[in-house]
């Protein structure tokens, strides 16, 4: 007889499977928002740069060529300003800079960051061009066209041209400074001076990052017509200064609702439609949105920017 003997079994046990899958796979996912984010940051200050240097100067340009045709107008009835009051952003002087290409540039009154978005503007509390005394204009150096990013390379003997409803102006430039330099005495009876101020940084980007005034002085050649009425000073006009006002954040907080909403839309588009139908119909509606929120977000940085 023959006894059959059985091997023990042997018990696998067999483990659940992991839900949180390997442990890899937590580190990819915060890569990919991390780089996600990244690209949009870079999106976002690409499309600055490029509004600020670029494409507000076709604002500007625009705003020009109302202007222009404004001031022509009220030279030729007699009616353009010659003292206070004026309103503000009218139009008060045509200005021809050669030397820093500049030539009938319409300069408006006040110098906030929300005049100075159309051109030069005149310092109120200074009295016109071509008037006895010290009249003051200030200028953009980076954006909405950089009408005074050129203002250093005048010199001495350089020449400035200025229409006002007073007559043709001629100033001749007699020196550049910056902030703590000291200021030439005050115009003696009958002289005129132009001051322009703009803004200037330091080390070779100092361009994209002016932080600094810059101020070029030049006298008139002829004699100078008399001064009306002067308007205050503005505190909040003054050269560098930032002026944020509860009218331009509540329409910065309506622009910014829009663009979300268009984004919104855009994306609802492309689930229902077609990517390409998505982009021909979206991107004019957030590109105009997002146009309008920098335009706005500008008038929160300094006013010579």
């Amino acid at each position: 007889m023959t006894t059959t003997i059985h091997e023990p079994r042997t018990v696998v046990r067999q483990e659940p499977p992991r839900s949180d899958g390997p442990p890899h796979r937590s580190l990819t996912g915060i890569r990919v928002v991390v780089s996600q984010l990244l690209i949009v940051i870079a999106l976002i200050t690409g499309w600055v740069l490029l509004y600020l240097v670029v494409f507000s100067g076709f604002e500007q340009s625009h705003a020009q060529h109302r202007l222009y045709s404004q001031l022509r107008t009220e030279l030729a009835l007699g009616e353009a300003p010659t003292g206070a009051p004026i309103d503000t952003g009218a139009p008060v002087a045509l200005v021809s800079i050669p030397r820093a290409g500049v030539k009938n540039l319409v300069v408006v009154e006040g110098t906030a960051a929300k005049q100075l978005q159309q051109g030069p503007g005149h310092l109120r509390g200074s009295v016109l061009p071509g008037q006895h005394g010290v009249s003051v204009l200030l200028g953009r150096a980076l954006s909405f066209g950089a009408p005074f990013g050129s203002l250093d390379k005048l010199r001495a003997g350089d020449t400035i041209k200025v229409i006002t409803g007073q007559g043709k102006f001629t100033y001749v430039v007699t020196d550049a400074r910056r902030k703590g330099d000291p200021v030439p005495p005050a115009p003696a009876d009958k002289d005129g001076r132009l001051t322009l101020i703009t803004a200037r940084g330091s080390g070779p980007f100092g361009r994209l990052a002016p932080d600094n005034a810059f101020y070029v002085d030049a006298t008139l050649s002829a004699k100078a017509v008399g001064a009306g009425p002067v308007t205050g000073t503005v505190a909040d006009e003054q050269a560098l200064t930032t002026h944020v006002s509860t009218g331009t954040l509540a329409l910065l907080a309506l622009a910014l609702q829009l663009l979300i909403l268009a984004m919104v839309l855009t994306s609802w588009a492309r689930v229902r439609w077609s990517s390409l139908a998505a982009w021909i119909v979206g991107t004019p509606m957030v590109l105009g949105c997002l146009w309008v929120v920098s335009s706005l977000a500008s008038q929160l940085l300094p006013n010579l920017v």
